[in-house]
């Protein structure tokens, strides 16, 4: 009798598959939590709270890649192809992202006194929710066991983090607390996280106290983040502007039911990202022995996310009212229509997400950031117009018209990208070709 064999796949692969197993685990736990939690302070806070908790996040967003830098692709290259120097990245990419949460607290929290200088209780949320930055700074450590395909260490810090997290939210929402009280909560998982990625540093790899920080190597990042920091500040004004412009040309309600909506579309893009973190040095290393091999993974690559992007978002857009009425109640019946139609936008985060691994490989973040202002140009001014006529329908019509001009007409513009924007068609017409032996 044949034995089962893991159908034929290699080693690597393999290791690959353990590894998004870990992290398909701890997202789909925290996906679950996180809905069960959130879907109850959503029908706690209504409409107009979670209007305003929702303009909070999205604003704050905005300011995110000042923290991040664009350094997380970039250090897990390379610290697989400078394993020997991994306390210098670690260490200085360390300071760097401290340096950058300082700051985004700074320009975030002068930005919302000058916008909204009588809104006592949205100054404190942006203030509160930008504070979290400065401990995400230990996010590095999880690049370090990103670059390793060994993200089951990270899982467990934050899991035990998320956990007592939810927890302290279903005694505040049972206690009747206010809307300031849930994002202080917030707040303090990010910095129960910070402590469990620290112990886990330090008994799988090694002490904090080698890290080790160069004016070189930070030169180094910075010369290679700059366009992806840009870049990130351009594609996340497109997917929180939205939010932004709807409280500003529309009501906190209208923000509220949107929000709800993009509550329930948002983390279905865990699953690109999860595959990403465990694929990307897979990449990046075929790609130093075969470049045929390496356009052959990229492309069944963008077959996978195709085909998860149909998985998903089919069963979401047609049982969208009966999601929304389970998770929210009737108060939010609008919702259903927007996330029926919202939810498809992961077909543009799924295959961005995917496309960064090509721009990172090939060095092509000038391209990116071009890329980038481009899309949030054309969503601002299909926002503006479209948000006026529409409502928030003309918001989603918006970030599919930008979605299409950052992913697609740009790189089928460029020469340099011609081969990507291929592949990616190629990934569209031909995802029922996926295959696990590549």
């Amino acid at each position: 009798m044949p034995t089962f064999q893991w159908f034929n796949v290699s080693p690597i692969v393999k290791k690959t598959i353990a590894n998004l197993t870990w992290l398909s685990v701890d997202r789909i736990i925290r996906l679950f939590g996180a809905v069960i939690v959130n879907a109850w302070l959503t029908r706690y806070l209504g409409p107009e709270q979670n209007g305003i908790l929702g303009y909070t996040l999205a604003f704050v967003g905005i300011f995110s890649p000042i923290a991040v830098l664009g350094m997380d692709s970039i250090v897990v290259r390379d610290v697989v192809r400078e394993s020997d120097s991994k306390n210098e990245i670690l260490g200085s990419s360390f300071i760097l992202r401290l340096l950058g949460g300082v700051c985004l607290l700074f320009l975030s929290s002068v930005s919302i006194f000058i916008l909204r200088p009588n809104d006592g209780l949205l100054q404190l949320l942006v203030i509160v929710t930008s504070s979290t930055f400065l401990f995400q700074s230990f996010d590095v450590i999880d690049y370090w066991f990103q670059s390793q395909v060994q993200s089951k260490y990270t899982v467990f810090a934050k899991n035990f983090a998320f956990f007592l997290s939810s927890a302290a939210k279903i005694i505040c929402l049972l206690l009747g607390q206010e809307l300031y009280v849930f994002v202080i909560i917030n707040a303090v998982e990010i910095v129960i996280a910070a402590v469990g990625l620290v112990i886990v540093y330090h008994k799988k790899a090694s002490s904090l106290r080698e890290w080790t920080f160069s004016w070189i190597r930070v030169k180094n990042l910075l010369h290679d983040s700059w366009p992806i920091t840009i870049t990130n500040f351009a594609l996340l004004a497109q997917s929180r502007i939205d939010q932004v412009m709807i409280g500003e040309f529309l009501t906190n309600s209208d923000v509220g039911y949107y929000a709800a909506a993009q509550k329930v579309s948002e983390p279905l893009g865990f699953i690109p990202m999860i595959i990403m973190s465990s694929v990307y040095p897979i990449i990046i290393k075929t790609r130093t022995w075969s470049m045929e091999e390496y356009y052959k993974r990229l492309t069944n690559l963008y077959r996978l996310m195709f085909a998860l992007t149909l998985a998903v978002c089919i069963p979401f857009a047609f049982f969208s009212k009966s999601i929304i009425y389970l998770l929210y109640g009737q108060q939010f019946a609008p919702s259903a229509l927007i996330l029926s139609l919202l939810v498809w936008s992961r077909f543009f985060g799924a295959f961005g997400v995917a496309r960064s691994i090509f721009i990172s490989a090939e060095n092509l973040f000038v391209h990116a950031l071009l890329s980038s202002l481009a899309g949030v140009s054309v969503n601002f001014v299909a926002n503006y117009f479209l948000i006026q006529r529409f409502g928030v329908f003309g918001s989603i019509a918006a970030t599919y018209i930008s979605g299409i001009v950052t992913i697609f007409v740009m790189d089928g513009l460029s020469k340099r990208t011609r081969v990507n924007f291929v592949a990616m068609i190629k990934g569209v017409t031909s995802f029922y070709k996926f295959s696990l032996k590549n």
